[in-house]
């Protein structure tokens, strides 16, 4: 009785599961979607530096407390990429008007309910970085505050998109300590459905 060559089944095996995830991809609406090696910007970090529109900025400068001296005006920090405030803050900056309000959960959670204003970046979509590109093609000043939140407590999402946006050059990257649901809790209004 003669033996089949197993290392030829398993090269055959893996072949077709390459083939099953590639058409998975390709049907996979947009929230699921994921891109392909080699797709991804150059502004996203890789490295200890990466070039961006900007100079290059060290991925190590991550500090998740305030730069002392910090206060209220919430003045640009260009060596650290975040900086977490507290919902008092966030609440009112968004009453300010004076802070562009980014919501780093899925796009299925943002509709179901966000912070009236905000925009929906997740970090864990497909188009993240051409959302990144885009914000720093509009011409921001890149000093004022961006506020970035997500569900707080363990969730680090928002704190990926901080991360992001350091890279391209954004300098006053906040991020919501408690996220989302503080923000409910302390009863403030809140958008759903889609960005307008």
């Amino acid at each position: 009785m003669r033996r089949e060559n197993p290392w030829r089944d398993a090269v055959a095996l893996m072949a077709l599961a390459c083939v099953a995830a590639a058409v998975s991809n390709a049907v996979a609406g947009p929230e699921r979607k994921l891109r392909w090696i080699g797709s991804y910007s150059a502004s996203a970090p890789s490295s200890a530096a990466t070039p961006g529109p900007g100079p290059a900025r060290p991925a190590a400068a991550v500090t998740p407390a305030a730069p002392e001296g910090a206060g209220k005006a919430f003045a640009p920090h260009p060596n650290t990429a975040w900086v977490e405030i507290s919902g008092d803050d966030v609440a009112a900056l968004h009453k300010s008007g004076n802070a562009l309000f980014l919501d780093a959960r899925r796009t299925s959670l943002y509709r179901l309910g966000h912070i009236p204003g905000a925009r929906p970046f997740s970090v864990w979509e497909a188009d993240i970085d051409d959302r990144v590109k885009g914000l720093f093609a509009e011409g921001r000043d890149q000093s004022a505050p961006v506020v970035v939140y997500c569900t707080g407590g363990d969730c680090e999402d928002s704190h990926m998109v901080g991360q992001k946006l350091y890279f391209v050059g954004f300098d006053n990257v906040l991020v919501y300590r408690d996220g989302f649901p503080d923000w409910e809790k302390r009863g403030l209004p809140v958008d759903k459905g889609d960005a307008p």
